[in-house]
């Protein structure tokens, strides 16, 4: 075997174990970066950080929704209303004509 191909070998063994330990600590780092992420306050808040931003972009979406379209939100907004109120303007209208009735009654008593 010639010395330079000896020197040669060498060489690419070291260049190999080089390698090696660079792979080992990036491996490593992965592994620190990957446990460090996967804690469960870290899951719990990038969690919350996905859901607010989803929230966000939502809410953002809708009022763009409701700067385009001022009528259908002011109909849908009136229809939502009136549902809302619908068995107080029933009592409403019910006691107010039975309020009438009774001063009809009254009226005709007289």
């Amino acid at each position: 075997m010639k010395m330079t191909q000896k020197n040669d070998d060498i060489f690419k063994l070291r260049n190999l174990a080089i390698e090696k330990k660079e792979a080992r600590e990036n491996l490593s780092e992965d592994l620190s970066e990957t446990k460090e992420r996967l804690r469960p306050a870290n899951l719990i808040q990038e969690a919350k950080d996905k859901a607010l931003d989803r929230v966000q972009k939502t809410g953002e979406s809708a009022l763009q929704g409701v700067k385009d379209n001022p009528g259908k939100v002011a109909s849908v907004a009136a229809a939502a209303t009136l549902l809302a109120l619908r068995k107080p303007i029933t009592n409403y209208f019910t006691n107010r004509r039975a309020d009438d009735d009774s001063a009809k009654t009254n009226d005709a008593e007289e």
